[in-house]
């Protein structure tokens, strides 16, 4: 999810632009939750010894201190495992501004958000080891008592392979996860039933991040179980893993309340306390609250190949298949990092390491097993300054204690400025919805634009990072100059590029969009009719006042009303984009309970659409009538020819769902 501020930040750089003409995707604000950081350069170091704990816990005060000041977050923990044993669990900052209550590993209770989905999976997988689930069939055929159905869009069914490597096919969609009151929240199959994505491409073909996906695959479980989620996982996990604080209740129970982590905003030099959210699809990973060393227990168990002490979740081998690559987004590139089973590949240095991260509003979190080192990370920050502090600590903790080996590129090769031209363009990520307005968080904050420089390096920039540079490593396969991240392209039978892959963002596939998707076609276009608009506004309102003034003679019934419809038309166009605008700032609310501006903003776009059908109409009368003058047709015409233009832009961001 996106927080307000840098939603914020997102809309005043587009109001900005459209008036102004600098381009979106130049812009520098602050980092969205999904984005990831520019890591810190990655050199050949001596290697560190994990097990020195002094050493260790010196090091993660030093960073985590720094981590906090830097990222404006009031408070932390981190739970590091390793050989069996917990090596360091420590708190740093405030649970409690207002109270001063500090952070405890072993008491606080935090929010961990899609890290909990890691729960859902590994409970998925019981299910499948005790053969009430088979991995790849098609999950209808586990819902024939359930209103909750998979549409038959495509020739191949969708399974639980499917949703546990995110590469179902679904749209992305928000709606149906939040609410604004614990008393409305419904049965899990009726949320599932209501707030069915679309199939938008065949299973099995990309991956494409889903919260329905997973949501999807809790509900197949309690369905063959005959039993609630929540309960299960708690009697099959929870407890046989010594996790008596981990809960996904809501509200949390009194013994856990009190010891509830405040989650938090940055603004204006303060911090700004705010209410629980309230999730309605456990599955998902929302609702989950636990504590650190709660999360701790559960990473020990999966290095243990499923074992707790006398106490076994799963089998060894099932642990290790959960570990295992299951979905190559690469054949040519196998080092790209690829999907698991539910976890996520977030290989760094060489070394192999699986997990998950997880976002609230305000909370962030990650964790991180490095299977090869029978080692684990857990980490989670009360604000949204954690979302880029998280990985952050993760590329540090692994050039600490597993370095790179290689040296770095750093000179672009032979060749290499005609290979960048030709890569150049948008890439947006699948991870959007088709079908709703929510379709403008993706376009606008999940597209990247890639440039090319004159030396063969490539650039990339996107609302929510800087501007970033790429070196070629062989054609097709860039790396971060500075960094450790990778850019990989796939490319057609004709050599063009199709979509581009982050090796530091597993759970997502950037397509190329066409040149008429671009942002900056977007930005032209809207800017272009925001100040058409405005144009016919200022002397809608003031042409009285000036002929009163100066005198002329007065238009007929016909211009007038020709001249108000494209004012009306003018103003309702002005008015949708800003509804939606303040809807995308205030995302998270209106995903929770609509407000009355958005669902007068959804009638309006249609009137405002019709107008322009109108104004379309009158423009032919205007021109064979002659109204006017020539220079006040012509106006008259560009500006319903830039509406019409400007519906076409909206609907392509879902603003207008044509």
């Amino acid at each position: 999810m996106f927080e307000r501020r840098i939603r914020l930040l997102g809309a005043v750089a587009l109001v900005g632009t459209l008036l102004s003409a600098p381009l979106i995707a130049t812009a520098t604000p602050v980092p969205d939750s999904t984005a990831t950081p520019q890591a810190h350069v990655s050199t050949p170091t001596e290697q560190v010894a994990l097990t020195n704990q002094t050493e260790t816990e010196a090091w993660l005060d030093e960073t985590m201190a720094r981590q906090l000041e830097e990222y404006n977050v009031p408070g932390a923990a981190v739970v590091i495992v390793s050989d069996g044993d917990v090596v360091l669990a420590k708190g740093y900052g405030y649970a409690d501004l207002a109270s001063e209550r500090s952070v405890d590993a072993d008491e606080t209770v935090f929010s961990v958000g899609s890290t909990g989905k890691l729960v859902t999976w590994t409970a998925v997988m019981q299910g499948i080891e005790d053969g009430r689930l088979e991995r790849d069939r098609d999950v209808n055929e586990y819902l024939t008592d359930s209103a909750v159905t998979v549409p038959d869009t495509d020739d191949e069914p969708i399974t639980l392979n499917h949703l546990a490597t995110h590469s179902a096919g679904f749209e992305d969609i928000f709606r149906g996860m939040v609410t604004d009151n614990p008393d409305e929240i419904r049965p899990m199959e009726a949320i599932l039933a209501d707030h069915r994505p679309a199939r938008v491409r065949p299973p099995g073909q990309f991956v494409a991040y889903s919260n329905y996906g997973t949501a999807l695959a809790g509900h197949v479980l309690a369905e063959q179980s005959s039993a609630n989620f929540t309960d299960m996982v708690d009697e099959r996990i929870f407890t046989p893993l010594g996790m008596a604080d981990t809960t996904y209740a809501q509200p949390l129970p009194a013994r856990l309340e009190s010891r509830r982590a405040i989650g938090y905003t940055y603004q204006n030099g303060e911090y700004q306390p705010h209410h629980p959210v309230i999730w309605t699809l456990p599955p998902e990973g929302g609702s989950l609250r636990t504590t650190p060393t709660d999360m701790g227990r559960f990473m020990l168990a999966h290095l243990n190949e499923g074992a707790s002490g006398s106490e076994r979740i799963l089998e060894a081998e099932t642990v290790r298949e959960m570990h295992r690559r299951q979905f190559t987004k690469s054949e040519a590139v196998p080092e790209l990092n690829g999907m698991a089973y539910g976890f996520i590949e977030m290989d760094r240095n060489d070394e192999t390491i699986v997990g998950h991260w997880g976002d609230t509003p305000r909370f962030k979190s990650l964790l991180a097993l490095y299977p090869e080192r029978d080692t684990g990370l857990f980490v989670v920050y009360n604000s949204p300054g954690g979302g880029p502090a998280r990985f952050e600590l993760l590329q540090a903790f692994t050039d600490r204690y597993y370095p790179r080996s290689d040296t770095p590129v750093v000179e672009p090769p032979d060749g290499a400025a005609e290979r960048a031209h030709d890569l150049t363009g948008d890439y947006r990520s699948l991870t959007v919805s088709a079908s709703s307005w929510e379709r403008v968080l993706g376009v606008m904050t999940r597209t990247y634009t890639v440039g090319a420089t004159d030396e063969g390096y490539l650039t990339t920039s996107r609302l929510g990072e800087p501007t970033r540079r790429w070196v070629e490593r062989r054609p097709g396969v860039y790396e971060e100059v500075g960094g450790s991240d990778m850019l990989v392209f796939r490319f057609d039978e004709t050599g063009r590029a199709t979509h581009m892959f982050r090796h530091a963002f597993g759970p997502a596939t950037y397509e190329r969009v066409p040149w008429y998707e671009s942002l900056t076609v977007l930005q032209t276009v809207l800017g272009g009719g925001v100040v058409a608009f405005l144009s016919v506004l200022l002397p809608w309102v003031g042409g009285p006042v000036w002929r009163r003034w100066r005198g002329g003679d007065l238009p007929t019934g016909r211009e007038r009303a020709a001249r108000w419809l494209l004012g009306v038309v003018s103003l309702l166009w002005l008015a949708v984009l800003v509804i939606f605008l303040l809807a995308w700032i205030n995302f998270d609310a209106e995903a929770a309970s609509p407000s009355l501006a958005l669902q007068a903003g959804k009638v309006l776009r249609w009137i405002a659409l019709a107008g322009t059908v109108g104004a379309v109409v009158a423009t032919g009368f205007a021109w064979r009538d002659g109204l006017w003058t020539r220079w006040a047709r012509l106006h008259f015409s560009v500006v319903t020819a830039l509406a019409l233009l400007f519906a076409w832009q909206l609907s392509l961001i879902g603003i207008l769902p044509l």
